[in-house]
C-alpha cells in the first residue's frame, strides 16, 4: 500500500509525533492530498522554533502560518544567540496572539527584552485555551527591580485556564521573586527555578495560589525572616525545595505542617545536616501520605573536626526499620574536603 493511501487517522497519528517545522518540510508539496490534509484537516500543530534558521522561519511564517494559525496548539520560541529577534519577527507576521485560537502551550526561551516580555504576557490574555506557559533562561538587566515584574506576575496569575507555569524569569544581581497580588484559581503546577523565595513570602504564595498540586522552588533562609505559617495547602502533593543557607530545623517543620498530603518530597539542603531520626519524626508526624522521598544534604566542617565520627553517626541514623524495611529508602554518604555529602538513592 502506498503511504498516502493510509487512512487519515493513521496519518494524523504520525503527524502528532513531528515538529510542525519538520512536518511541513516533509509533506507539504508532495501532492494535493497531503496539502489538503495539512491546510484543511490536521488540527494539532506543535511548532518548536528554537533551532530553525531565519530563512526557514520566514518561509513558514509567510507561506504557511496564515493557513494554519488557528490550528496550532503548541508553540516554542527562542531569542537565543542562534535565533536573535525571533519573537519580535513572529509578532511582525502575527500582530496579535488572538489569531492562535487553539493554542494550549507557549514556551519562551532566552528572552531578554522587558518590553517584549510585557507584550507577550499581555497577549496571553487573548489565548482562551492556554494551559501551559513556560519561560526558560529569561534574564533582565540589573537596573530593573521586582516592582517592574510585579505586573508580569499578576498578569500570569490572572490567566483564567492556566494550570502549568515554569517561571525562569530573573533579574541580574537580584534573585528574589515577586509574589502575585492576584489569586489564581486554576494554577496547579508551578516551577520557580532560579528565583529565591523568602520564608515570609510562602504564606502569600499559598494564599494566592490555593490549588497548587506540584511546586518547585528555592527558599532563602534569613535569620531576620520571621516565618509563622498561616496558610495551609492541603492540595499540594508534590514538593521540591532547595535551601542553601543555614536554618533552624523547626522552620522546616513549621512549613511541612501546612502540607499534610504530600506524596512526593524532594529536598536539597546546602548547609545543614538533619539526621535520619529527625527525618523519621518529621515524616511520621507531618507527612503521613509520603511515598517518595528524595534527599540531598551537605555540610562543611572545620578542619580539626572528626568528620568520620560524624559520618558514622549520620549513616547509622538512617538504618532503622522505618528506612530499610518499611519504606526501602536508602542513602549514600561520601566525604570530600571536610564536607559531608548525603544523597538518597532512587528505587
Amino acid at each position: 500500500m502506498k503511504f498516502e493511501l493510509l487512512p487519515n487517522e493513521i496519518l494524523f497519528d504520525l503527524f502528532d509525533y513531528l515538529n510542525g517545522v519538520d512536518l511541513l518540510n516533509a509533506f507539504y508539496g508532495l501532492n494535493y492530498h497531503f496539502n489538503f490534509l495539512l491546510y484543511k484537516q490536521y488540527r494539532s500543530y506543535h511548532f518548536i522554533f528554537n533551532w530553525i534558521s531565519k530563512y526557514n522561519f520566514d518561509i513558514i511564517c509567510s507561506q504557511h502560518l496564515p493557513f494554519i494559525v488557528d490550528r496550532i496548539i503548541g508553540l516554542s520560541l527562542c531569542d537565543g544567540e542562534n535565533t536573535p529577534g525571533q519573537i519580535n519577527l513572529l509578532l511582525s507576521y502575527i500582530p496579535s496572539f488572538s489569531q492562535f485560537t487553539k493554542l494550549r502551550s507557549l514556551s519562551i526561551f532566552h528572552l531578554h527584552s522587558y518590553n517584549t516580555l510585557m507584550k507577550i504576557v499581555d497577549e496571553c490574555h487573548h489565548l482562551n485555551h492556554l494551559i501551559y506557559l513556560n519561560f526558560y533562561f529569561c534574564s533582565y538587566a540589573y537596573h530593573y527591580n521586582p516592582s517592574h515584574f510585579q505586573s508580569v506576575v499578576n498578569m500570569i496569575w490572572n490567566l483564567p485556564k492556566l494550570t502549568h507555569c515554569n517561571d525562569d524569569i530573573s533579574i541580574q544581581r537580584w534573585n528574589f521573586l515577586s509574589i502575585s497580588s492576584n489569586i489564581s484559581t486554576s494554577l496547579k503546577y508551578l516551577n520557580l527555578y532560579n528565583n529565591q523565595l523568602k520564608w515570609n513570602q510562602i504564606n502569600k504564595l499559598f494564599k494566592y495560589t490555593p490549588h497548587l498540586k506540584c511546586l518547585s522552588l528555592i527558599i532563602s533562609s534569613d535569620t531576620n525572616d520571621n516565618y509563622i505559617p498561616s496558610s495551609s495547602l492541603p492540595t499540594l502533593i508534590d514538593l521540591k525545595i532547595s535551601i542553601y543557607s543555614t536554618l533552624d530545623t523547626s522552620r522546616i517543620i513549621s512549613f511541612l505542617q501546612n502540607t499534610p498530603n504530600l506524596r512526593r518530597f524532594d529536598i536539597t539542603l546546602g548547609s545543614i545536616l538533619i539526621n535520619g531520626h529527625q527525618w523519621e519524626q518529621i515524616i511520621c508526624n507531618y507527612l503521613p501520605k509520603l511515598k517518595v522521598f528524595q534527599l540531598k544534604m551537605k555540610h562543611r566542617f572545620d578542619v580539626n573536626h572528626d568528620i568520620q565520627e560524624q559520618v558514622n553517626e549520620l549513616v547509622n541514623s538512617f538504618r532503622s526499620s522505618f528506612w530499610i524495611d518499611e519504606h526501602k529508602w536508602f542513602i549514600r554518604c561520601i566525604t570530600s574536603d571536610n564536607t559531608i555529602h548525603l544523597d538518597s538513592l532512587s528505587k
